[in-house]
C-alpha cells in the first residue's frame, strides 16, 4: 500500500498541477455576439484605433470616444439588443479656428489613448512623439521630443451628442515621464481619476530599434505633479499599450506584446498591492476557429457601467491580409474590411 501511494502521489500532483494552470491560464473569450467589426451599417469604420474611453449610455446603447492613430477622434456607440450588436459612429470634426495653427506644429498628429474628465469636463489624449522622418508627406520634420504631449479638448454640446472639438492646448506633465519616450515609441496608455494620471509608456528601444524586455509606468498627481515610477517587471508585464483607470488604486491595463489584460491594485503608498492577469483570445468575427493575433495588436481597453472590458485590435497593414487562409471561407464584408484595414471590437466579461 505504502508502494502504491508513492507512486500514485506524484502522478496525482502532477494531474493537479495541469488541470489548475490549464484552468488559470486559459484564454478570455468574447461575449455572445463578439467580436465585430467596427463598422457601421452606412459603410463608416474606425481606422487605426489606439484608444478607447466609455462615457455613458442611453436606454441600450453604450458611448465611447475613440482615438485613432491618424489624427481623427470618433465617438462610438455599440447596442446589444441587435445580433449581432449594432456598431454606430461619428466622427467628431475639429473647429478650424481653434485647432489649425496648433496642428501645424506637428510632423504627425498621431492619438495614441483617450479619456474624458468629469472633473473638468474635457477631453485628453496622448499624442506620440513622431519626427515625420516616415510620414509620405510630412508638414514638416522635426524631433519627436518636441512633439510627444498629453493635450486637452473641449467640446461644444455633451459628451454624448457633442460634434465639435475645440480649444486644444498642451498640458503640464513633469519632464521624468518622457526619460525613455522615442520617435514612435510614446504613452499608449493612459488613465484618470480626479487626483492622478496613470501614464503607461508602450516600451522601450535601444539603439537600434529594438524592444526591451519590460517598460514603466508613471503615476502623476494632478495636483502636485509628484511622479511615482513603477517598473513594469513588478507586474510583469512586456508592455503598455492601453490603460483604464477604475479608481486612485484600481488600474486596468493591456499587455499587447504578452496578449493578456492585467488589473492592478495598489496600497495607498501605490507599492503594489495584488496583480492579476488574463491572456485573451483574439478571433475573428463570424469565426471563432480563426484567430487575428498575428496580424493586429491590441491598443486600446475600457470598462462599461456593468464592468465589462472592451478591447480592440489596430490592424497591421503588411499582415492584415486576406489570403492566409483558403478566401471561400469569408463573406464579402470579412473581405471588404479586411482589405480595409478595419478593427475590430471585443467584449469580454471581466475575470478579476
Amino acid at each position: 500500500m505504502n508502494q502504491l501511494l508513492k507512486v500514485l502521489t506524484p502522478l496525482f500532483l502532477i494531474i493537479v498541477y495541469i488541470v489548475f494552470t490549464t484552468l488559470y491560464n486559459k484564454a478570455i473569450e468574447p461575449v455572445r455576439g463578439y467580436p465585430i467589426w467596427m463598422k457601421d451599417t452606412a459603410g463608416m469604420y474606425s481606422q487605426q484605433t489606439s484608444g478607447l474611453y466609455f462615457i455613458g449610455r442611453v436606454e441600450k446603447k453604450k458611448f465611447f470616444l475613440s482615438a485613432n492613430d491618424n489624427g481623427r477622434i470618433d465617438r462610438i456607440s455599440v447596442d446589444d439588443s441587435y445580433f449581432p450588436p449594432k456598431f454606430d459612429i461619428q466622427v467628431l470634426h475639429f473647429e478650424v479656428s481653434s485647432t489649425a495653427k496648433y496642428f501645424q506644429t506637428l510632423a504627425k498628429l498621431d492619438f495614441e489613448d483617450i479619456v474624458y474628465d468629469k472633473l473638468t469636463n474635457k477631453i485628453f489624449v496622448s499624442i506620440e512623439g513622431n519626427s515625420g522622418i516616415n510620414d509620405m508627406n510630412p508638414p514638416q520634420i522635426t524631433t519627436s521630443k518636441k512633439t510627444e504631449q498629453v493635450c486637452e479638448l473641449s467640446f461644444n454640446k455633451t459628451i454624448l451628442d457633442c460634434d465639435t472639438l475645440k480649444n486644444i492646448r498642451k498640458i503640464s506633465m513633469p519632464d521624468t515621464i518622457f526619460k525613455y519616450t522615442n520617435d514612435n515609441i510614446g504613452f499608449e496608455g493612459m488613465g484618470i481619476t480626479d487626483n492622478y494620471f496613470f501614464m503607461g509608456l508602450e516600451n522601450i528601444t535601444d539603439e537600434d530599434g529594438q524592444f526591451s524586455d519590460s517598460t514603466y509606468l508613471y503615476i502623476v498627481g494632478r495636483k502636485t505633479n509628484d511622479v511615482k515610477v513603477i517598473p513594469s517587471k513588478l507586474f510583469n508585464a512586456k508592455t503598455v499599450t492601453s490603460l483604464c483607470a477604475v479608481d486612485d488604486y484600481n488600474l486596468y491595463g493591456v499587455d499587447r506584446d504578452s496578449k493578456k489584460i492585467f488589473n492592478i491594485k495598489f496600497n495607498k503608498d501605490f507599492t503594489i498591492k495584488e496583480v492579476k492577469s488574463q491572456p485573451f483570445e483574439l478571433t475573428m468575427p463570424g469565426h471563432t476557429d480563426i484567430s487575428m493575433e498575428r496580424m493586429a495588436g491590441v491598443e486600446a481597453i475600457a470598462l462599461d457601467d456593468e464592468g465589462y472590458i472592451y478591447t480592440d485590435m489596430d490592424p497591421w497593414s503588411d499582415l492584415f491580409r486576406s489570403n492566409f487562409t483558403p478566401k471561400n471561407f469569408f463573406t464579402a464584408e470579412d473581405l471588404w474590411c479586411i482589405s480595409k484595414l478595419v478593427p475590430v471590437l471585443y467584449k469580454y466579461k471581466n475575470p478579476f
